[in-house]
């Protein structure tokens, strides 16, 4: 008996390409719920990743979901290690300031 090729998934073996390419792939469809579910996931497996959280604020403010994406962006500054913090404080202030005022 051959067992078939397991596929990745999110929550056994956790890689930031399996989340990202998931979340695009439901972001393609238009699964904004399900994006953010996934992030959720993601950012509790990676809280340090500042890529995801600035993408995860971006699909927010797209979506029209200002309240979200600017509570994202404070959860993320938030988080005690961060690998490039100047980045996702640059765009809070840049981006963040002018719409969330």
């Amino acid at each position: 008996m051959t067992l078939a090729p397991s596929l990745p998934c999110p929550g056994i073996a956790p890689k930031d390409k399996v989340f990202e390419s998931y979340i695009n792939m439901e972001r393609q469809l238009g699964y904004t719920d399900r994006c953010r579910t996934l992030y959720g996931l993601y950012l509790e497996f990676r809280p340090s990743n500042c890529s995801a959280w600035l993408q995860f604020a971006a699909m927010e403010a797209a979506a029209g979901e200002i309240e979200r994406a600017r509570s994202i962006y404070e959860l993320g500054i938030s988080q005690p290690v961060l690998d490039t913090p100047e980045v996702l404080w640059k765009a809070f202030i840049g981006k963040g300031m002018a719409v969330f005022v």
